[in-house]
């Protein structure tokens, strides 16, 4: 069992031990499993499937060594916040849904929906990506405002030519 101060265990190896890069592991992952990492890797948030798997085992073993309780009495686990819409009232179309619920059980241990909805958009948030998507939505609205004014300002120019016998 870990304890508290074991927090940075894993930041860099200590005087003892040494990061050796020739030990390995394998770790046996199915075909979407794979594409799913594939996927963290191809959007550049990893270089490489093995830099995702040593930050996830990181992340894992930290995690576990802050969750490890003092004393061996069971934590209850936090009430979900009840201003958050239960998991089948959420949008997302099957494959969607398919795709989230994968990740809220392989990447984030099982979290609910909801929850993990909330983390992707905090991560998007946080790696510009949906503000730049907010930005490129407003460009091309803005964009296809002023062609619509344009187009109409022609048919208007196009009556007016007509109602000057022009167009006869």
């Amino acid at each position: 069992m870990f304890d508290k101060s074991s927090l940075g265990l894993f930041d860099k190896p200590g005087p003892m031990e040494t990061a050796r890069e020739e030990e390995r592991i394998a770790v046996r992952c199915s075909r979407r499993e794979l594409q799913f990492l594939d996927s963290f890797v191809v959007s550049g948030e990893f270089s490489t499937r093995s830099e995702l798997i040593r930050a996830a085992l990181q992340d894992f073993l930290s995690r576990r060594a802050r969750e490890a309780p003092a004393d061996p009495a069971p934590v209850p686990a936090p009430a979900p916040a009840s201003s958050a819409p239960p998991a089948s009232e959420i949008p997302l179309r099957p494959e969607e849904r398919e795709i989230v619920e994968a990740y809220a059980e392989l990447v984030q241990n099982g979290a609910p929906v909801s929850a993990t909805l909330a983390e992707l958009v905090r991560r998007g948030m946080r790696d510009g990506r949906i503000v730049e998507q907010v930005e490129a939505t407003r460009n091309l609205v803005r964009s296809s405002a002023e062609r619509r004014e344009r187009a109409q300002q022609a048919a208007r120019s196009a009556q007016e030519l007509e109602r000057q016998g022009y167009g006869r």
